[in-house]
C-alpha cells in the first residue's frame, strides 16, 4: 500500500488524536475521512492553486475527478477526454449518457449497469446500446429486466413465447415395423 506523509497543525494533530481508539490509529482515521469524501468526488472539481513543494504542481482550472491518475503519491491533471474515458466504468451513468431514442428503457438500463458482472467501458456500452435500438421497446424492457435480475455481463435477446421445440416421442411401434425382418 502506497505512503503519505502530512503536515498537519498542532489543533489538527489534537483534533485527529481525539478521534483514534485502541485498534484504530491515526493512519485509520485518515483512510476513514478519505473513503467517507471520494463519494463526494463523482462530479469533476476544480483545485485552486498546488502548493510548491509537490513535484508537479497543478494548474489551478485543472478537472480532478475519482478516477484521475496517481503516480508517485501525487495527482496528475487528465485531460477531459481521459474524464470522459472512465466515465463509463462507473456503477452509475452520467445524466446525459442514454441516447434520445432509448429513453423509453432509461431507468431500467441504468439499473442492469449498475448491477452487471464483468467490464465497464464506453465500448461495452456502445454494444449494449445498439444491441437495444434493433429489438422493439418490449423486447428490450423484457432483457433488461432479466439481465439486471440476474446480473448478467451483457443482455440477451429473450426466447420467444414456447422456447424451444419439444422433441416429439418416439414411436417404437412405428419404426419396429419400418425395419426389415431377419
Amino acid at each position: 500500500m502506497p505512503s503519505v506523509s502530512l503536515r498537519l497543525t498542532d489543533d489538527q494533530v489534537s483534533w485527529l488524536d481525539a478521534q483514534t481508539r485502541q485498534f484504530r490509529n491515526r493512519s485509520d482515521v485518515v483512510r476513514d475521512l478519505i473513503d467517507s469524501q471520494m463519494g463526494n468526488l463523482d462530479r469533476p472539481i476544480i483545485l485552486g492553486t498546488a502548493s510548491t513543494e509537490g513535484e508537479k504542481p497543478l494548474p489551478s482550472n485543472t478537472l480532478i475527478t475519482k478516477e484521475s491518475l496517481i503516480s508517485n503519491n501525487t495527482l496528475t491533471g487528465g485531460s477531459k477526454g481521459e474524464i470522459e474515458k472512465y466515465a463509463y466504468a462507473r456503477k452509475t451513468l452520467g445524466p446525459n449518457s442514454i441516447p434520445n431514442d432509448l429513453l423509453d428503457c432509461d431507468q431500467l438500463l441504468r439499473e442492469f449497469w449498475s448491477v452487471k458482472k464483468g467490464v465497464r467501458s464506453e465500448r461495452v456500452f456502445h454494444r449494449v446500446i445498439n444491441k437495444l435500438r434493433e429489438w422493439t421497446p418490449a423486447v428490450r424492457r423484457s432483457a433488461l429486466e432479466a439481465a439486471a435480475n440476474a446480473g448478467w455481463p451483457d443482455i440477451y435477446e429473450p426466447r420467444q413465447p414456447g422456447g424451444r421445440q419439444q422433441q416429439q416421442g418416439t414411436d417404437w411401434d412405428a419404426l419396429e415395423q419400418s425395419l426389415p425382418k431377419f
